[in-house]
């Protein structure tokens, strides 16, 4: 037991029995991937590289070697070359930045360094010398010749395709510009022929004011409003007796009336004027004048105001 003792004490401290050396703890060695000073930590035995990266590298290169059968020398001259060996490219496609190694499948000789699409294109033309020559001749042919680069191309025809459907909606424009303009020619000769008729209104309401004007003053007059009854037929008499059969313009005549006093009324026997009264009709006050006038103002060729029929 004491012995057992005497031993782990010595092993802690850092000396070996067994193997009668000293331990490697606290001493200085050089890195055998890239040549760096580091000191040792590890406890019983050497450590051949200063980290990790150094680690796995050396791990990568060695089994490269044994995959394509070379020495880790053979395999560190092949990840210096820096470019693809058929496009001279120095990105070589992978994410760790090494170039694949690329090697003939039949006699397993290693043939350089590739970028990925490199070395995927002979792999997928499976090495090939034909194929690849195919793809050669391939790539130097005019293409221009061939049937479906013939005739117009497809910017071409969308552009015709464009201008014809840009030309369609020009005319469909035009169209309905021109339906426009013929819809306003029309509102305009509506509102020419609608300005004449106010004119030809203006005209016939003022000659039958004039005219009413001119019948109350020769056969109508106010009265008190305890007179008889004024119906309207009597009104009717008169005008066709004074303006000799034309149209009583009915709606001028009412409002001449309510201007003059009158009040009309409506009975179970008709309708009625109150506050007037009616003059007889004397043929021989009617001078050579007034019957010109009348022959003038009332017998042309516009009717007379048949609007409401007041009187």
């Amino acid at each position: 037991m004491a012995a057992a003792r005497t031993r782990r004490t010595l092993r802690v401290r850092g000396t070996s029995r067994s193997g009668g050396g000293q331990s490697t703890m606290g001493k200085m060695n050089s890195c055998l991937e890239c040549g760096t000073r580091y000191l040792v930590n590890s406890k019983g035995r050497a450590a051949r590289y200063c980290g990790d990266a150094c680690r796995n590298r050396a791990i990568s290169i060695q089994t490269t070697g044994s995959m394509y059968g070379l020495t880790v020398e053979q395999v560190q001259e092949l990840r210096r070359i820096g470019a693809c060996m058929i496009c001279a490219s120095t990105d070589s496609g992978f994410g760790s930045g090494i170039f694949a190694i690329d090697h003939c499948h039949e006699s397993g000789v290693v043939r350089g360094a590739l970028c990925q699409p490199c070395n995927l294109m002979l792999g997928n033309a499976k090495d090939s010398v034909d194929v690849l020559l195919a793809a050669i001749k391939y790539l130097t042919k005019n293409h221009e010749i061939e049937p479906w680069n013939q005739g117009p191309s497809r910017v071409e025809v969308m552009r015709d395709q464009q201008e014809a459907r840009l030309v369609a909606r020009l005319q469909q424009a035009n169209k309905e510009l021109m339906g426009y303009e013929r819809r306003v020619k029309e509102l305009e000769a509506t509102l020419a022929a609608v300005d004449d008729d106010v004119h030809v209104a203006a005209r016939r309401r003022a000659r039958d004011a004039d005219a009413v004007d001119r019948f109350i003053a020769a056969h109508i007059s106010p009265c008190a409003s305890d007179c008889p009854p004024l119906p309207v037929s009597e009104i009717r008499k008169a005008w066709a007796t004074w303006a000799g059969g034309a149209p009583c313009p009915v709606t001028s005549m009412a409002d001449a009336l309510y201007k003059l006093g009158g009040t009309q009324r409506r009975s179970s026997k008709g309708r009625y004027w109150v506050g007037l009264t009616v003059s007889p009709s004397e043929g021989s006050a009617n001078t050579a004048k007034e019957d010109a006038w009348r022959s003038v103002q009332l017998g042309a060729d516009e009717e007379g105001d048949t609007g409401l029929e007041v009187v």
